[in-house]
């Protein structure tokens, strides 16, 4: 059992516990000992969260993502939508093989390929947006000891993205076309889920938007419908701690203050 804590004690879809516990809709919630527990525990996971670009060569089992898409599936959604289509995971040759074809068109011939949405504005990136931005590839590329105007070496580091960072297992994440910008952020509430639900069993992960673009290498070796748009990438495996502590570079966050203004409290 993971060191986090649930609220729930969980056995896939009933709940198990004391007697005395109150119940509602049939389920029973936490005692406050428990409630506290997990508070620490979500606490330490959201605040310890980070990219992880570095992973050890230890697999992952396929029983260990089964059970974090089991929790993760739980995530909130409008009118219970479930918009989150499918998610294809990919592991040993297979990923080798994609791997190896997105370095290579990222390399050669990367004008060739699109992503089916727009990550970012077309147009200028507003400045207090494009500050960020900047700030955050000083810090990134900081620890490298690059130049800014050394366009190779960078674009070495950019190119581990096409790899999946040597992580062991990769997934990729997609909705149906003929949905909206409502169900992407639902989509988002999943992905969130996951990365918690990875780093309550000790993995890490790095959501990846870079490998959108290569979504039709994806398509000549995964069964992926016309109807189903690529949305993002994600790596996930054991971080390679000692990696870690010599590249991370840590990016600031805005104080709770700046993020959110209260009325009548």
């Amino acid at each position: 059992m993971s060191g986090f804590p649930s609220i729930f004690h969980a056995s896939d879809d009933r709940y198990i516990g004391d007697e005395d516990v109150p119940i509602i809709f049939g389920e029973k919630i936490a005692t406050p000992k428990e409630y506290a527990e997990a508070t620490q525990a979500i606490g330490t996971l959201l605040k310890g969260h980070f990219s992880c670009r570095y992973y050890l060569p230890k697999p992952v089992e396929k029983s260990v993502i089964q059970d974090i898409i089991s929790a993760a599936r739980h995530s909130p959604s409008g009118n219970n939508m479930q918009p989150w289509a499918k998610v294809y995971c990919i592991a040993g040759d297979i990923k080798e093989k994609i791997a190896a074809a997105t370095v290579k068109a990222h390399k050669e011939n990367p004008e060739a390929y699109d992503a089916q949405y727009q990550y970012y504005p077309t147009g200028p990136i507003p400045k207090l947006y494009a500050d960020r931005r900047g700030e955050y590839g000083k810090r990134f590329f900081a620890p490298f000891k690059i130049d800014r105007s050394d366009s190779n070496a960078r674009n070495e580091i950019t190119l581990r993205n096409f790899n999946f960072f040597s992580a062991p297992v990769a997934f990729f994440f997609t909705i149906d076309q003929a949905l909206t910008k409502g169900s992407w952020l639902d989509v988002g509430y999943f992905l969130q889920s996951i990365v918690l639900a990875a780093r309550a069993r000790g993995l890490e992960t790095i959501s990846q938007e870079a490998t959108a673009k290569y979504q039709l290498i994806m398509r000549q070796h995964l069964p992926i419908p016309d109807n189903e748009v690529v949305m993002v990438g994600m790596c996930m495996g054991y971080p390679d701690l000692d990696k870690i502590r010599q590249f991370y570079a840590k990016q600031p966050r805005r104080p709770v203050g700046d993020i959110i203004e209260f009325f009548g409290m």
